[in-house]
Protein backbone atom coordinates (compact mmCIF):
# COMPACT_ATOMS: atom_id res chain seq x y z
CA UNK A 1 0.00 0.00 0.00
CA UNK A 2 2.81 2.40 0.91
CA UNK A 3 4.37 1.73 -2.47
CA UNK A 4 1.14 2.72 -4.24
CA UNK A 5 0.81 5.93 -2.23
CA UNK A 6 4.39 6.88 -3.10
CA UNK A 7 3.84 6.22 -6.82
CA UNK A 8 0.52 8.12 -6.72
CA UNK A 9 2.26 11.06 -5.00
CA UNK A 10 4.89 11.17 -7.73
CA UNK A 11 2.19 11.16 -10.43
CA UNK A 12 0.24 13.97 -8.74
CA UNK A 13 3.40 16.03 -8.24
CA UNK A 14 4.42 15.62 -11.86
CA UNK A 15 0.96 16.70 -13.03
CA UNK A 16 0.68 19.75 -10.78
CA UNK A 17 4.24 21.00 -11.20
CA UNK A 18 4.37 23.45 -14.09
CA UNK A 19 7.38 25.06 -15.68
CA UNK A 20 7.41 28.74 -14.80
CA UNK A 21 8.90 30.82 -17.61
CA UNK A 22 10.23 33.25 -15.00
CA UNK A 23 12.57 30.72 -13.38
CA UNK A 24 16.21 31.49 -13.95
CA UNK A 25 19.59 30.19 -12.91
CA UNK A 26 21.10 33.66 -13.10
CA UNK A 27 21.98 35.83 -10.14
CA UNK A 28 22.49 39.57 -9.90
CA UNK A 29 26.01 40.88 -10.47
CA UNK A 30 27.71 42.63 -7.56
CA UNK A 31 27.35 46.40 -7.23
CA UNK A 32 30.60 47.81 -8.61
CA UNK A 33 31.93 51.11 -9.98
CA UNK A 34 34.73 49.98 -12.27
CA UNK A 35 33.08 49.84 -15.72
CA UNK A 36 32.44 46.08 -15.60
CA UNK A 37 29.58 46.26 -18.17
CA UNK A 38 27.15 44.51 -15.86
CA UNK A 39 23.54 45.26 -14.96
CA UNK A 40 20.49 43.63 -13.47
CA UNK A 41 17.53 43.90 -11.15
CA UNK A 42 14.67 41.93 -9.65
CA UNK A 43 11.24 42.18 -11.28
CA UNK A 44 8.76 41.05 -8.63
CA UNK A 45 11.62 39.03 -7.16
CA UNK A 46 12.69 37.44 -10.47
CA UNK A 47 16.25 38.05 -11.69
CA UNK A 48 16.70 40.07 -14.88
CA UNK A 49 20.24 40.23 -16.26
CA UNK A 50 21.40 40.95 -19.83
CA UNK A 51 21.24 37.93 -22.12
CA UNK A 52 20.24 38.29 -25.73
CA UNK A 53 20.84 34.97 -27.44
CA UNK A 54 19.37 36.31 -30.69
CA UNK A 55 21.60 39.39 -30.91
CA UNK A 56 23.21 39.52 -34.37
CA UNK A 57 26.13 41.90 -33.79
CA UNK A 58 29.13 39.60 -33.69
CA UNK A 59 31.44 42.45 -32.63
CA UNK A 60 29.79 42.85 -29.24
CA UNK A 61 30.58 40.60 -26.30
CA UNK A 62 27.94 42.33 -24.15
CA UNK A 63 24.82 40.62 -25.44
CA UNK A 64 21.69 42.21 -24.08
CA UNK A 65 23.26 45.41 -22.82
CA UNK A 66 23.00 48.63 -24.87
CA UNK A 67 24.00 52.21 -24.10
CA UNK A 68 23.01 55.30 -26.07
CA UNK A 69 23.45 59.01 -25.48
CA UNK A 70 22.23 62.22 -27.08
CA UNK A 71 24.39 64.06 -29.59
CA UNK A 72 25.06 66.85 -27.04
CA UNK A 73 26.01 64.48 -24.20
CA UNK A 74 29.74 65.14 -24.59
CA UNK A 75 31.45 66.85 -22.75
CA UNK A 76 29.03 68.10 -20.05
CA UNK A 77 26.44 65.26 -20.04
CA UNK A 78 23.93 67.86 -21.22
CA UNK A 79 21.64 65.45 -23.11
CA UNK A 80 19.85 62.14 -22.61
CA UNK A 81 21.48 58.92 -21.37
CA UNK A 82 19.78 55.57 -21.99
CA UNK A 83 20.60 52.04 -20.86
CA UNK A 84 18.77 49.01 -22.27
CA UNK A 85 18.81 45.64 -20.51
CA UNK A 86 17.57 42.82 -22.74
CA UNK A 87 17.02 39.17 -21.87
CA UNK A 88 15.77 37.02 -24.73
CA UNK A 89 15.85 33.30 -24.11
CA UNK A 90 13.72 31.14 -26.36
CA UNK A 91 10.19 32.55 -26.54
CA UNK A 92 10.54 34.74 -23.44
CA UNK A 93 11.64 38.33 -23.97
CA UNK A 94 12.37 41.03 -21.37
CA UNK A 95 13.28 44.56 -22.44
CA UNK A 96 14.04 47.23 -19.82
CA UNK A 97 14.91 50.84 -20.57
CA UNK A 98 16.38 53.38 -18.15
CA UNK A 99 16.31 56.98 -19.41
CA UNK A 100 17.80 60.07 -17.79
CA UNK A 101 16.81 63.20 -19.71
CA UNK A 102 19.94 65.14 -18.73
CA UNK A 103 22.86 63.98 -16.59
CA UNK A 104 24.63 67.34 -16.29
CA UNK A 105 24.04 67.27 -12.51
CA UNK A 106 26.47 64.35 -12.32
CA UNK A 107 26.26 61.95 -9.39
CA UNK A 108 23.09 61.90 -7.32
CA UNK A 109 19.40 61.02 -7.34
CA UNK A 110 17.27 61.19 -10.49
CA UNK A 111 13.56 60.82 -9.60
CA UNK A 112 11.47 58.68 -11.97
CA UNK A 113 8.39 60.28 -13.55
CA UNK A 114 5.53 59.52 -15.95
CA UNK A 115 6.73 57.76 -19.10
CA UNK A 116 3.56 57.69 -21.25
CA UNK A 117 5.42 55.42 -23.67
CA UNK A 118 7.07 58.39 -25.43
CA UNK A 119 10.06 57.61 -27.65
CA UNK A 120 12.04 60.62 -26.34
CA UNK A 121 10.53 61.63 -23.02
CA UNK A 122 11.22 64.93 -21.31
CA UNK A 123 11.70 63.30 -17.90
CA UNK A 124 13.55 60.41 -16.22
CA UNK A 125 11.79 57.09 -16.79
CA UNK A 126 12.02 53.33 -16.50
CA UNK A 127 9.95 51.00 -18.66
CA UNK A 128 9.73 47.23 -19.08
CA UNK A 129 8.30 45.13 -21.89
CA UNK A 130 7.65 41.42 -21.33
CA UNK A 131 6.60 38.91 -23.97
CA UNK A 132 5.94 35.35 -22.79
CA UNK A 133 3.63 32.56 -23.88
CA UNK A 134 2.36 34.73 -26.74
CA UNK A 135 1.36 37.61 -24.43
CA UNK A 136 2.89 41.09 -24.60
CA UNK A 137 2.79 43.57 -21.71
CA UNK A 138 4.34 47.01 -21.39
CA UNK A 139 4.95 48.52 -17.96
CA UNK A 140 5.52 52.27 -17.54
CA UNK A 141 6.74 54.48 -14.73
CA UNK A 142 4.43 56.99 -13.08
CA UNK A 143 5.03 60.26 -11.20
CA UNK A 144 7.54 59.82 -8.35
CA UNK A 145 7.45 56.04 -8.83
CA UNK A 146 11.11 55.43 -8.11
CA UNK A 147 14.69 56.59 -8.38
CA UNK A 148 17.82 56.12 -10.46
CA UNK A 149 20.88 56.88 -8.32
CA UNK A 150 24.10 57.67 -10.18
CA UNK A 151 27.10 56.81 -7.99
CA UNK A 152 29.77 57.35 -10.65
CA UNK A 153 29.57 59.35 -13.88
CA UNK A 154 33.07 59.91 -15.24
CA UNK A 155 33.17 61.31 -18.76
CA UNK A 156 36.41 62.62 -20.23
CA UNK A 157 39.32 61.74 -22.48
CA UNK A 158 39.81 57.98 -22.27
CA UNK A 159 37.04 57.40 -19.71
CA UNK A 160 33.28 56.90 -19.84
CA UNK A 161 32.02 55.03 -16.76
CA UNK A 162 28.48 55.14 -15.35
CA UNK A 163 27.54 53.19 -12.23
CA UNK A 164 24.45 53.30 -10.10
CA UNK A 165 21.37 51.67 -8.65
CA UNK A 166 17.64 51.92 -9.32
CA UNK A 167 14.22 50.88 -8.06
CA UNK A 168 10.65 51.72 -8.98
CA UNK A 169 7.04 50.63 -9.30
CA UNK A 170 5.71 50.29 -12.85
CA UNK A 171 2.12 49.97 -14.05
CA UNK A 172 0.73 48.00 -16.98
CA UNK A 173 -0.01 50.48 -19.78
CA UNK A 174 -3.15 48.56 -20.80
CA UNK A 175 -4.32 47.70 -17.27
CA UNK A 176 -3.02 50.42 -14.87
CA UNK A 177 -4.18 48.58 -11.73
CA UNK A 178 -1.59 45.86 -12.49
CA UNK A 179 1.87 46.81 -11.20
CA UNK A 180 5.32 45.27 -10.93
CA UNK A 181 8.12 46.10 -8.49
CA UNK A 182 11.66 46.73 -9.71
CA UNK A 183 14.12 46.26 -6.83
CA UNK A 184 17.87 45.79 -6.30
CA UNK A 185 18.65 47.38 -9.68
CA UNK A 186 22.30 48.03 -10.47
CA UNK A 187 24.51 48.88 -13.44
CA UNK A 188 28.21 49.47 -14.04
CA UNK A 189 28.89 50.56 -17.62
CA UNK A 190 32.07 51.40 -19.53
CA UNK A 191 30.83 53.44 -22.49
CA UNK A 192 34.17 53.15 -24.30
CA UNK A 193 34.06 49.35 -24.54
CA UNK A 194 30.30 48.75 -24.62
CA UNK A 195 29.07 48.62 -28.20
CA UNK A 196 27.01 51.80 -28.69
Amino acid sequence: MKKHVFVWSLIVMSCTTKIDYTETQDSLPPITQVGANTAGCLIDGIVLVPNDSDYRNLNSSYHGLRLSQGLSFWPNKNDYWQLKIINRTGSVFYFMGLWIKNMSSGNGMYPIDQSNGAAYPNCNIISVEITANGTYKKYCSGPNSGIIKIDRSDLGPGISIYSGTFQCTLYNRDKPSETIQITDGRFDIDGLTLNL
